[in-house]
């Protein structure tokens, strides 16, 4: 099986199927042992046809009077790849991308499809010139779009809520390819000798700014060759999401609940900065998922780490005043992590902005009911929208009376208005990232 087919597999099944882009790759870079240059090749084409699959559907959509919802998957995908090749690789000849695409729709399709995928390719180049992105000033919505892989209505949005400029600005963070970011276990190494290791197997590793087990990776070969995630070292965390354990800032011998816990990032950093006489409850509503906090936490040495099969919208009704501290750390639109995961920025609908509020809003309800007097509510999400952080906080706060709010930036090393920390892309250059905390009167 060759590359070119390997990936258009890969595409399908993220396309097709709603497959996570992340797991497909490493499972088929794991099950096909590449050699470094397949490797790379095979995740350029498929991470570059998905960064760049609006631009890819717009000239699709130019080319054929067929809708794409009537495509079909399979040839819409070879189409897919077979543009990327032709209008994102420059090494690739167009040649080789056309000819490769037919062979992949004569063996998956028929001799139609392949006639058709021939068509469409070859007419896409002798048209290239009619494929420009109109300018900023012709089109403002469109050439962001376009330019910096964003949905036309997320780029309306965050117009109207952030000007053209900031809107710019977000757009480029978003279209970066991150660094991988690790945060050191503590129980294990300290920041400085874990840099020193990585630095000795040739990994350029350097100190995170915000969080002080945060370390960043530069130009990394693969995760496989890291070693220090398998020993327990470090856990893959991003910094913004390392922040939230120091502002929970858990102390001996507290009872802490993290209701939405898995995979578990969270959940062990907890843990780690408790102590061992600290125990953390990690909670999930799926089984499977609560076996991934466990594993983590054993790979970690954390002994203080306790799965909990639990409903985070009715757990108040089964430990009333038992915990602590308790830290929501809700589902959300993930839109301040869109960098990460790129199938996941074309799967955005208005509706789940409409949608998520009333769910944020009942978990962080009954979680609060699980807090003792005088105890620490922490609600966090990983998205800009602000009607999924400050306006969920501020309505609990009001039917709330018996919670204050207290300054989250007091705990970590972030100086911010107001007593919420709100991350914004365009202007702290890190992931979007909202986190309050609040006390409950004795």
């Amino acid at each position: 099986m060759n590359v070119r087919e390997i990936a258009f597999h890969s595409l399908l099944t993220i396309c097709k199927d709603d497959g996570y882009s992340n797991i497909i790759v490493s499972q088929t870079i794991q099950k096909y042992k590449f050699t470094d240059r397949d490797r790379r090749f095979y995740t350029e084409l498929v991470y570059g046809a998905l960064r760049n699959l609006n631009y890819l559907d717009w000239i699709i959509s130019q080319l054929s009077t067929r809708k794409l919802n009537k495509l079909d998957p399979v040839c819409l995908a070879i189409i897919r790849l077979g543009l990327y090749q032709i209008f994102g690789m420059t090494k690739v000849p167009e040649s080789a991308a056309c000819n490769e695409s037919v062979k992949l729709a004569t063996h998956f399709g028929n001799k139609g499809m392949a006639k058709f995928v021939n068509a469409m390719l070859r007419n896409s180049i002798r048209h290239q010139q009619e494929f420009t992105i109109p300018s900023l000033e012709e089109n403002p919505r469109l050439h962001i779009s376009l330019t910096y892989h964003q949905q036309e209505w997320l780029v309306d949005k965050w117009i109207h809520e952030y000007g053209q400029e900031d809107t710019v600005t977000l757009c480029q963070y978003f279209d970066q390819i991150p660094d991988l970011c690790l945060r050191t276990n503590t129980l294990k190494i300290n920041r400085a000798d874990l840099i020193k290791i990585l630095s000795q197997k040739g990994i350029t590793a350097e100190a995170g700014i915000y969080s002080p087990e945060a370390i960043y990776i530069r130009d990394m070969p693969g995760i496989d060759h890291l070693g220090v995630l398998e020993q327990g070292l470090a856990i893959i965390q991003d910094e913004p999401s390392q922040l939230v354990a120091h502002v929970v800032d858990p102390h001996p011998h507290d009872m802490v609940f993290d209701v939405c816990a898995a995979p578990g990032g969270k959940t062990t950093h907890i843990a780690a900065l408790g102590g061992s006489s600290c125990i953390v409850y990690g909670g999930d509503i799926y089984d499977h998922k609560l076996k991934l906090i466990e594993g983590n936490a054993k790979r970690l040495g954390l002994d203080n780490v306790r799965p909990l099969l639990q409903n985070a919208c009715t757990i108040g009704q089964s430990y009333a005043e038992k915990a602590d501290r308790v830290l929501v750390d809700a589902p959300c639109s993930g839109l301040g992590v869109l960098r990460h995961k790129i199938d996941l920025r074309w799967r955005k609908t208005p509706s789940d902005l409409r949608t998520l509020p009333a769910l944020q809003h009942r978990i962080l309800e009954n979680a609060s009911q699980c807090v003792k007097p005088g105890g620490i509510l922490i609600y966090s999400t990983c998205t800009i929208n602000n009607d999924e952080n400050a306006k969920i906080v501020n309505a609990f706060l009001r039917d709330h009376p018996e919670f204050y709010i207290e300054n989250a930036c007091a705990y970590c090393n972030i100086a911010q208005n107001g007593p919420f920390i709100q991350l914004l892309p365009q202007r702290d250059q890190m992931d979007g990232f909202f986190i309050a905390r609040m006390k409950k009167g004795e």
